[in-house]
Protein backbone atom coordinates (compact mmCIF):
# COMPACT_ATOMS: atom_id res chain seq x y z
CA UNK A 1 0.00 0.00 0.00
CA UNK A 2 2.25 2.03 0.78
CA UNK A 3 4.10 2.13 -2.44
CA UNK A 4 1.08 2.97 -4.36
CA UNK A 5 1.02 6.23 -2.67
CA UNK A 6 3.96 7.47 -4.73
CA UNK A 7 1.81 6.93 -7.88
CA UNK A 8 -0.24 9.73 -6.52
CA UNK A 9 3.37 12.27 -6.64
CA UNK A 10 1.77 13.77 -10.15
CA UNK A 11 -1.74 14.46 -8.68
CA UNK A 12 -0.80 16.65 -6.28
CA UNK A 13 1.15 19.40 -8.36
CA UNK A 14 -0.85 19.13 -11.13
CA UNK A 15 -4.74 18.56 -10.17
CA UNK A 16 -5.19 22.06 -8.56
CA UNK A 17 -8.49 22.79 -11.22
CA UNK A 18 -10.85 20.54 -13.03
CA UNK A 19 -9.46 21.35 -16.44
CA UNK A 20 -5.74 20.06 -15.05
CA UNK A 21 -7.12 17.76 -12.75
CA UNK A 22 -9.03 15.50 -16.30
CA UNK A 23 -5.72 16.27 -18.44
CA UNK A 24 -3.65 14.61 -16.01
CA UNK A 25 -6.15 11.92 -15.87
CA UNK A 26 -6.71 11.58 -19.60
CA UNK A 27 -2.88 11.18 -19.65
CA UNK A 28 -2.15 8.98 -16.59
CA UNK A 29 -4.97 6.57 -18.47
CA UNK A 30 -3.52 6.91 -21.40
CA UNK A 31 0.31 6.12 -20.50
CA UNK A 32 -0.90 4.05 -17.38
CA UNK A 33 -3.36 2.26 -19.09
CA UNK A 34 -1.07 1.34 -22.01
CA UNK A 35 1.61 0.27 -19.81
CA UNK A 36 -0.46 -2.23 -17.93
CA UNK A 37 -1.37 -3.95 -21.70
CA UNK A 38 1.93 -4.03 -22.44
CA UNK A 39 3.45 -5.74 -19.28
CA UNK A 40 2.50 -8.82 -19.47
CA UNK A 41 4.43 -8.61 -23.28
CA UNK A 42 7.52 -7.51 -21.70
CA UNK A 43 7.40 -9.95 -18.62
CA UNK A 44 7.41 -12.93 -21.00
CA UNK A 45 10.63 -11.66 -23.04
CA UNK A 46 12.52 -9.60 -20.61
CA UNK A 47 13.74 -10.80 -16.88
CA UNK A 48 16.37 -9.39 -14.52
CA UNK A 49 18.14 -6.06 -15.15
CA UNK A 50 16.78 -6.28 -19.20
CA UNK A 51 12.92 -6.12 -17.92
CA UNK A 52 13.78 -3.09 -15.60
CA UNK A 53 15.81 -1.37 -18.48
CA UNK A 54 12.49 -2.13 -21.01
CA UNK A 55 9.78 -1.16 -18.55
CA UNK A 56 11.92 2.25 -17.79
CA UNK A 57 12.28 2.71 -21.44
CA UNK A 58 8.72 2.04 -22.06
CA UNK A 59 7.07 4.15 -19.04
CA UNK A 60 9.21 7.37 -20.54
CA UNK A 61 7.86 6.11 -24.19
CA UNK A 62 4.32 6.20 -23.17
CA UNK A 63 4.69 9.23 -21.07
CA UNK A 64 6.44 11.20 -24.30
CA UNK A 65 3.02 9.74 -26.15
CA UNK A 66 0.74 11.36 -23.63
CA UNK A 67 2.88 14.41 -23.35
CA UNK A 68 3.03 14.66 -27.36
CA UNK A 69 -0.69 14.06 -28.09
CA UNK A 70 -1.91 16.45 -25.04
CA UNK A 71 0.71 19.44 -26.39
CA UNK A 72 -1.38 18.39 -30.16
CA UNK A 73 -4.46 18.94 -29.21
CA UNK A 74 -4.81 20.50 -26.09
CA UNK A 75 -1.55 23.00 -26.21
CA UNK A 76 -2.72 25.45 -23.28
CA UNK A 77 -3.62 22.54 -20.86
CA UNK A 78 -0.21 20.71 -21.99
CA UNK A 79 1.73 23.57 -21.31
CA UNK A 80 0.50 24.10 -18.01
CA UNK A 81 0.77 20.18 -17.10
CA UNK A 82 4.24 19.91 -18.82
CA UNK A 83 6.37 19.28 -15.69
CA UNK A 84 3.97 16.26 -14.19
CA UNK A 85 3.57 14.49 -17.12
CA UNK A 86 6.96 12.73 -17.04
CA UNK A 87 6.30 12.03 -13.53
CA UNK A 88 3.30 9.10 -14.84
CA UNK A 89 6.33 7.21 -15.52
CA UNK A 90 6.39 6.34 -11.54
CA UNK A 91 3.24 4.17 -11.41
CA UNK A 92 4.21 2.49 -14.33
CA UNK A 93 7.11 1.17 -12.74
CA UNK A 94 5.54 0.27 -9.42
CA UNK A 95 3.42 -1.40 -11.07
CA UNK A 96 6.18 -3.39 -13.49
CA UNK A 97 7.17 -4.30 -9.53
CA UNK A 98 4.31 -6.16 -8.54
CA UNK A 99 4.09 -9.86 -9.12
CA UNK A 100 2.25 -11.22 -12.25
CA UNK A 101 -0.55 -12.15 -10.02
CA UNK A 102 -0.82 -8.50 -8.63
CA UNK A 103 -0.76 -7.04 -11.84
CA UNK A 104 -4.55 -7.81 -12.40
CA UNK A 105 -5.17 -5.18 -9.91
CA UNK A 106 -3.86 -2.40 -12.63
CA UNK A 107 -6.46 -1.42 -15.01
CA UNK A 108 -8.52 -0.98 -11.45
CA UNK A 109 -5.66 1.44 -10.35
CA UNK A 110 -5.81 2.73 -13.49
CA UNK A 111 -9.41 4.01 -12.81
CA UNK A 112 -8.87 4.77 -9.16
CA UNK A 113 -6.26 6.66 -10.56
CA UNK A 114 -8.45 8.94 -12.62
CA UNK A 115 -10.99 9.22 -10.04
CA UNK A 116 -8.60 10.79 -7.88
CA UNK A 117 -7.26 13.40 -10.78
CA UNK A 118 -10.62 14.16 -11.26
CA UNK A 119 -11.95 14.53 -7.39
CA UNK A 120 -8.36 16.39 -6.33
CA UNK A 121 -8.55 18.68 -9.06
CA UNK A 122 -12.38 19.67 -8.81
CA UNK A 123 -11.87 19.83 -4.86
CA UNK A 124 -9.08 22.01 -4.92
CA UNK A 125 -10.43 24.11 -7.35
CA UNK A 126 -13.41 24.96 -5.10
CA UNK A 127 -11.94 25.34 -2.17
CA UNK A 128 -8.77 27.06 -3.02
CA UNK A 129 -10.06 29.54 -5.69
CA UNK A 130 -14.03 29.42 -5.26
CA UNK A 131 -14.81 28.49 -8.68
CA UNK A 132 -14.93 25.32 -10.75
CA UNK A 133 -14.75 24.85 -14.51
CA UNK A 134 -12.36 28.81 -14.40
CA UNK A 135 -9.97 26.82 -17.29
CA UNK A 136 -12.46 24.72 -18.97
CA UNK A 137 -11.71 26.69 -22.29
CA UNK A 138 -8.25 24.81 -21.89
CA UNK A 139 -10.48 21.58 -22.89
CA UNK A 140 -13.46 22.76 -24.89
CA UNK A 141 -12.46 26.02 -26.51
CA UNK A 142 -13.14 30.18 -26.31
CA UNK A 143 -16.76 28.87 -25.94
CA UNK A 144 -16.44 27.64 -22.78
CA UNK A 145 -14.50 30.51 -21.12
CA UNK A 146 -18.49 31.44 -19.83
CA UNK A 147 -19.15 28.02 -17.75
CA UNK A 148 -17.41 29.22 -14.70
CA UNK A 149 -19.18 28.39 -11.77
CA UNK A 150 -18.57 30.92 -8.59
CA UNK A 151 -19.14 28.29 -5.41
CA UNK A 152 -17.83 30.65 -2.59
CA UNK A 153 -16.85 34.34 -2.18
CA UNK A 154 -14.34 33.34 0.12
CA UNK A 155 -11.94 30.84 -1.32
CA UNK A 156 -9.22 29.15 1.26
CA UNK A 157 -6.16 30.15 -0.64
CA UNK A 158 -4.26 27.31 0.71
CA UNK A 159 -5.97 24.23 -1.31
CA UNK A 160 -4.50 25.83 -4.42
CA UNK A 161 -1.21 25.06 -3.25
CA UNK A 162 0.83 21.57 -3.05
CA UNK A 163 0.53 21.73 0.76
CA UNK A 164 -3.12 21.96 0.43
CA UNK A 165 -3.21 19.08 -2.37
CA UNK A 166 -1.80 16.53 0.06
CA UNK A 167 -4.03 18.15 3.02
CA UNK A 168 -7.28 16.84 0.63
CA UNK A 169 -4.89 13.81 -1.26
CA UNK A 170 -5.17 12.89 2.79
CA UNK A 171 -8.14 13.45 3.58
CA UNK A 172 -9.48 11.50 0.20
CA UNK A 173 -7.27 8.25 1.54
CA UNK A 174 -8.66 8.48 4.72
CA UNK A 175 -12.54 8.49 3.12
CA UNK A 176 -11.34 5.82 1.02
CA UNK A 177 -10.09 3.75 4.08
CA UNK A 178 -13.28 4.72 5.82
CA UNK A 179 -15.84 3.58 3.21
CA UNK A 180 -14.18 -0.04 2.05
CA UNK A 181 -13.03 -2.90 4.46
CA UNK A 182 -9.22 -2.82 5.06
CA UNK A 183 -6.47 -3.30 2.41
CA UNK A 184 -4.66 -6.71 3.24
CA UNK A 185 -1.32 -7.53 1.20
CA UNK A 186 -0.72 -10.49 -0.66
CA UNK A 187 1.28 -13.09 0.12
Amino acid sequence: MRRVLFALLPLVGAADSLAKGAGIAAQGLLAIGAFVLLLPLLRRHAQGSAYWLAALLMAAGLCSIAELLGGAFFHDLQNALQPWTALLAVPCLLLAAQTEDAAGDGLLGVLAFTATALALGGLREILGSGTLLADADWLFGPLAAEWVLHVTSRPATLFALAPGGLILLGLLLALRRRLRPPYRERT
